[in-house]
């Protein structure tokens, strides 16, 4: 379909979801680099003759936007966006020694390309971000730079063996009626690859009978959303039937619980599932409150 007949709202969400994924696979691509080089603490470590690896200015904010929000931002890489992850990507002698290979299929150019075309992305991402209009011709940028730039990732891992076991789609980003909004990477998954969200002993986080709880999910859209359902539940009690990327319901005194828990599952059309009858999990935990 052409984009120009979307809806604004329509259109806003398929770039927001493209950004999104793009984070998703540029910090793993970061992580695993810079990791396996430079250990751990690699947003700290320097070189030999002293020069740090990644500029302080970098590692400071990333450091400080993660203890601001340590359930959205589980490890210092998850709190970069996509401005941070361009800096890092694109320092010359980081792309050169790290990111060159892995980047190549979408910028055979090398590293004079690859930052032109991802600083591209940077304002139509904060235009998303803050609510400011976006052109069609900034969607088709979107769409097309970053699907190219994640296929890219994905082929450099399929070359290095490293590509997942599972090849499934799954849950990149949670955000509810209470105000969290979190990314989810192997930093707060189980090592099988379920989430786990407990926002129980949040005192902030408190719901009461005749509450009304939202919680919307986002999936890898490089998976085509007719190759797979979303499915809620509620442990140990069931609830109504719900699908989709949207869950809501009205809190009654039958959900009261210190441990009230809503559960999305993510299941392919395929004959295999990742954890068997489903190919992810979500669980968000709340405390629910009798009435008064």
């Amino acid at each position: 379909m052409p984009l120009y007949s979307l809806a604004e709202r329509d259109l806003r969400d398929h770039c927001k979801r493209a950004i999104e994924a793009l984070e998703l696979w540029v910090r793993r691509l970061i992580h695993q680099k810079l990791n396996a080089s430079y250990g751990v603490n690699y947003l700290d470590a320097q070189r030999p003759n002293g020069d740090r690896v990644v500029k302080k200015d970098i590692a400071v904010g990333l450091a400080r936007r993660m203890a601001s929000e340590p359930i959205r931002f589980p490890t210092p890489i998850d709190a970069a966006f996509l401005e941070d992850a361009v800096s890092l990507l694109c320092n010359p002698e980081l792309y050169r020694r790290h990111f060159a290979v892995a980047l190549e299929e979408a910028f055979p150019d090398g590293r004079e390309e690859a930052h032109t075309f991802l600083k591209r992305l940077v304002p139509i991402r904060n235009s998303l971000s803050h609510s400011n209009p976006i052109s069609v011709h900034d969607a088709y940028r979107v769409l097309c730079y970053t699907h190219d730039i994640i296929r890219s990732i994905k082929e450099h891992y399929k070359a290095i063996n490293m590509q997942q076991q599972f090849n499934a789609p799954t849950v990149i980003r949670m955000t509810d009626s209470l105000g969290h909004a979190v990314s989810f990477s192997a930093a707060n998954r189980h090592p099988d690859g379920f989430g786990m969200l407990d926002y129980s002993r949040d005192d902030k986080a408190i719901l009461h009978c005749g509450d009304s709880l939202s919680i919307e999910v986002e999936v890898d859209p490089t998976f085509d959303p007719s190759t797979y359902e979303i499915e809620w539940l509620i442990a140990n009690i069931g609830g109504p039937p719900m699908r989709g990327p949207k869950f809501v319901l009205l809190l009654e005194e039958r959900y009261v619980s210190t441990r009230f828990c809503a559960v999305c599952r993510v299941t392919s059309n395929a004959r295999w599932h990742k954890l068997g009858t489903h190919d992810d999990q979500i669980d968000i935990a709340y405390r629910v409150l009798p009435p008064n």
